[in-house]
This record gives structure tokens, C-alpha cells and sequence, in this order.
């Protein structure tokens, strides 16, 4: 009909819907997101400004109290009454963690403490250099304390930090303690940051326990303790996540510790040197063979080794003693197997330095024939158990008990107390590049080598593959100087074969170090 208007057909395709829905989602979760961060700001913010209080609160407490006071439990000062280093408190269902710690500061106003060298004067020596006219030096270093409390929601997460310093209503008095300045060091020289250094005195009334984390240099100092001027009894000891620990001991009638405990003189300060090593938590795994490279079971095993005890060479005593003070020797499962764990990485003796002590199974006692290790560059005793880096793991490890090990061991045990014995072959490497291949020298130390001033019917053979080179030796019962031409040997290790009196010691060689390695 004329006239009639037509009906608008125009809407919303499917498609439009959908993309329109897809914006409108997008706009939606951007505002949840950024409602929900304002959110979570807020109560960060909220709880930022309760941590901040807690933690001035409790340095106004411990400002109201004596400067003798200002220790707490577990740190550096030593006090007759401890603050505790950790409260907590619970607000709105949230937990607070409050820390303290407490140090002394030496101040430059008066001279400094007797440092042994200008660079620690420079480093703990706060406004270094000494004014003019100042002590040459300080008999009393611990000047005034300085206090840090740090608050926790939760107990990882620092959310305030308040520190202060406190300095005694009295001016500078004469000291009556000494100080202990202790450094820690890696197996190379540098300084470990962060490691816990604990020292301890059990003879002196009260007995003095306390602690402190080394700087970024390695050091931690302890003011203020009582003398002992008695004995060797302040015992410091040092330890770090991922590395050994080491105390100190006391000298043994002449005998010299390698880190020695220490006295403490008043007005006077003692410095310590710990060297900690990167250590594994899987040490070593032991495998006991008779002379045919059979397994033996039930064998409890003799280990000693790591930290010297003393500093005289000829000493054989060590922090690690599987049989003194008491015994703890493993003993070898149905496979001849065994494992020591948490070693301090160095060298380790098996059975004694002469491979006869104390390796034992019921009433038998077992004789080393020889100790071969399956990795490092030592052939024989001491077997070498590697340092530890996560970062740079070793290349060779060892499996046993479903878990890795960083070195093992073949000891190859005899019940013959005449049965030819190894414990040393040097050196245990020959270049074959050198000139001396042709009238190769090395020394083999042990026992029953059947030479003697008479004469030597012993035979020393080095086997490698199918070649085999018979060396010339001389010597006695315990030592063999041989000589061997070692030309046309490829690279790689050798097998040594020795018989003596009618018995014969073959040695497992590759992938052990059974014999001389030919390196290039």
C-alpha cells in the first residue's frame, strides 16, 4: 500500500555478539585485576605500617633499658641476662615476626682495637682514621651499641626496619674483657659471607655461648668477654649451608693444633682462621674385594681423615675417626658394599697408614693389599674425597642406594699379614711428551715388596691392553725403586701386577687408577 513504511531489519550478527562479549570481558577482568591489586596494596600498606609499628615499639622498650641489658639470646655480646632475638604478635588473625640484634661498634674517637693489620682498622674501625691526640690504641673497643630490629609478616617477608645507637651513661673506662676476631675462609683463600661462627667457654662462671654471622669480608668480632687465660677453653666453631664445619681444639701436650681454641687476655684482642670447604651431603661408597675381585660382606671398615688434628706432619690424627672416640665404622652389605656420608672433603686412610689396623670381620682381621680409587689423580692411599658445587658438579659420580656419591673405592683385602701391600706409588703420572719415557722412575711404598740389600726377586709389571712393560727395581721389604720404559704406551692408564714370594697382586686398572695414568 502506498505510503506503508518498511520495518527497520537492522541487529547484533552472532559474530558482533560475541566480539562484543569478548570486550566487555576483557574490561571486566582489567578492573577485577586492578581491584583486586589496589586490594592487596592496601593490606601490604596496612600491614607495612603495623610492622613499622611493632618494631619502633620494641626499640622504645629496649631503649628504656640499662646499656648492660642490650644482649640478646644467641648473639655476639655476652651477658649474664639474654633478650630474647624473636617475638612475636598476632593482629587480625596475621602473625608478626619481630627480630633484634644487638653488636658492639668501635669508634675512631678514642683509637681503635689492636688490629693486626691497617686494613681491619679501616674496615672495623667505624670513622677511621683516629683523630690526633687519640690512644695509639683502643684497650676497650666496644664503644657504644648499635641496635637493629627488623619486623616479619609473614616470617621471610621484611616489612619494617628500625636501628639505633646506644652508648653507656659512663664515658670510656679500662677494659676488663678481651676480644676474639674470627675469619672465615673458603679452601681458596675467599672470604664466606653469612656463615654462623659460634663461641663458647663452658670453665667460666657464667658460661659464655654466643654467636654472630660472618660480614661480607668473612670476619665476625666478639667484644666484651670475660678472660681465661687458663687453658685453650674459648672454642670457636664455624658452619655454612652447603659447606663443612670446623671448630676449634686445643694444643695436646707439645702438639700444635691446626685451628687452635684460644685464650682471652684482658685489653687484648685473639684472631682465629677457619677454612670451611664446599662440601657433599654423599661422600664416598666403599667396595671390599678379596685379591681375586670377589666381594666381601659383613667387613666393618676403618676410616680416618679430612682435618688434620695437629700441625706436626708425622701426626696421623684427624677431626674424622670412625673408630675413636667411639666406633662407627660401616660395614659392607651382601655386595661388599658400603657408604660414608658428609665428609669433609681431603684425603681419607683405609685400614690404618699401613693398611693393617682395624679392618675387621667377626674375629678375621683383613690386611689392605691396596686401596684403589675410581676417580682424582691420586693412585692408592689417601683417597681423595672432592669438594662440592652445585653450580659445577663433578663430571664422575658413583651410584649407590639410588643415590649419587662423588668418589669410590676398591680395597682389595687379604687375610695374609705376608701378602704384598701397597700404599703409595709416586708419581702416579707420566707425560708422554717428556723424555724420560724410555727410563720411566717411580717409587712404590707398602709392605712385604720382598727386596731386600741381598737382592730383589720381585717383578713389577705395568700392563696396559696388550702391552706389557716389566720394570727394574731395587729396594727392601717396604720400598721399590723401579725403573721402566714406558715408549709406545698410548694414553691412558696402566694395570700394576706385582709378585713377591710367590703371591701376586693384580690390580683392577681402568676405569680405576690402578698404576701409572700416561697423560700427554
Amino acid at each position: 500500500m502506498a505510503g506503508k513504511r518498511k520495518l527497520s531489519q537492522d541487529g547484533f550478527t552472532l559474530v558482533e555478539l560475541v566480539v562484543a562479549m569478548t570486550v566487555m570481558s576483557i574490561v571486566a577482568l582489567s578492573i577485577l585485576g586492578l581491584f583486586t591489586s589496589l586490594i592487596r596494596s592496601a593490606v601490604y600498606t596496612k600491614r607495612k605500617a603495623v610492622a613499622l609499628t611493632f618494631a619502633t615499639n620494641q626499640m622504645e622498650y629496649l631503649k628504656s633499658l640499662p646499656y648492660d641489658s642490650l644482649a640478646v639470646s644467641g648473639g655476639s655480646i655476652y651477658s649474664t641476662s639474654l633478650l630474647p632475638a624473636s617475638t612475636t604478635q598476632v593482629l587480625n588473625g596475621v602473625t608478626y615476626t619481630i627480630k633484634t640484634t644487638i653488636d658492639y661498634v668501635d669508634e675512631a674517637y678514642d683509637g681503635c682495637g689492636p688490629y693486626p693489620t691497617v686494613a681491619l682498622k679501616q674496615t672495623y674501625c667505624r670513622n677511621y682514621p683516629a683523630p690526633t691526640g687519640s690512644p695509639a690504641t683502643d684497650l676497650n673497643p666496644a664503644d657504644y651499641k648499635i641496635l637493629h630490629v627488623s619486623a616479619y609478616a609473614p616470617a621471610t617477608n621484611k616489612l619494617a626496619e628500625v636501628d639505633t645507637q646506644v652508648s653507656a651513661r659512663v664515658a670510656e673506662t679500662a677494659s676488663t674483657t678481651g676480644a676474639l676476631f674470627i675469619s672465615v675462609i673458603d679452601n681458596t683463600g675467599n672470604p664466606i659471607s653469612g656463615a654462623t661462627v659460634q663461641v663458647s667457654d663452658i670453665t667460666v662462671t657464667p658460661n659464655v655461648t654466643v654467636a654472630d654471622s660472618t660480614d661480607i669480608n668473612g670476619n665476625a668480632i666478639f667484644y666484651g668477654l670475660p678472660p681465661d687465660t687458663n687453658a685453650y677453653d674459648y672454642i670457636a666453631t664455624a658452619s655454612m649451608p652447603g659447606y663443612s664445619t670446623l671448630s676449634t681444639i686445643a694444643p695436646n701436650g707439645t702438639l700444635q693444633p691446626t685451628y687452635s681454641s684460644q685464650k682471652i687476655f684482658t685489653q687484648l684482642s685473639s684472631f682465629i682462621t677457619l677454612t670451611l670447604k664446599p662440601q657433599g651431603a654423599n661422600s664416598i661408597v666403599i667396595e671390599t674385594t678379596n685379591k681375586d675381585g670377589n666381594p666381601l660382606s659383613g667387613v666393618k671398615v676403618y676410616v680416618k681423615g679430612g682435618y688434620k688434628k695437629y700441625t706436626l706432619a708425622t701426626d696421623g690424627t684427624y677431626y674424622y675417626d670412625n673408630l675413636s672416640p667411639s666406633d662407627t665404622r660401616p660395614t659392607t652389605d651382601g655386595n661388599g658394599l658400603a657408604a660414608l656420608n658428609n665428609l669433609v672433603p681431603g684425603a681419607y686412610i683405609f685400614c690404618g697408614e699401613l693398611g693393617n689396623t682395624s679392618c675387621t670381620s667377626g674375629g678375621t682381621t683383613y690386611y689392605v693389599a691396596a686401596a684403589v680409587p675410581y676417580s682424582g689423580t691420586n693412585s692408592f692411599n689417601p683417597i681423595n674425597v672432592p669438594t662440592y658445587s652445585a653450580s659445577s658438579p663433578p663430571a664422575a659420580t658413583f651410584s649407590y642406594g639410588g643415590l649419587s656419591y662423588l668418589q669410590k673405592v676398591r680395597l682389595i683385602l687379604t687375610t695374609s699379614s705376608s701378602f704384598p701391600r701397597i700404599s703409595t706409588l709416586l708419581p702416579s703420572e707420566a707425560s708422554i711428551a717428556s723424555s724420560n719415557m724410555s727410563a720411566f722412575v717411580f717409587q712404590i711404598n707398602g709392605s712385604n715388596l720382598g727386596c731386600s740389600a741381598g737382592g730383589c726377586g720381585t717383578t713389577v709389571m705395568l700392563v696396559q691392553g696388550g702391552t706389557t712393560k716389566t720394570a727394574s727395581c731395587t729396594g727392601t721389604s717396604t720400598q721399590l725403586n723401579c725403573t721402566v720404559n714406558l715408549t709406545s704406551l698410548a694414553l691412558g692408564s696402566t694395570q700394576l701386577v706385582i709378585t713377591s714370594n710367590g703371591d701376586t697382586l693384580t690390580l683392577p686398572g681402568s676405569p680405576m687408577l690402578g698404576g701409572i695414568n700416561v697423560a700427554p
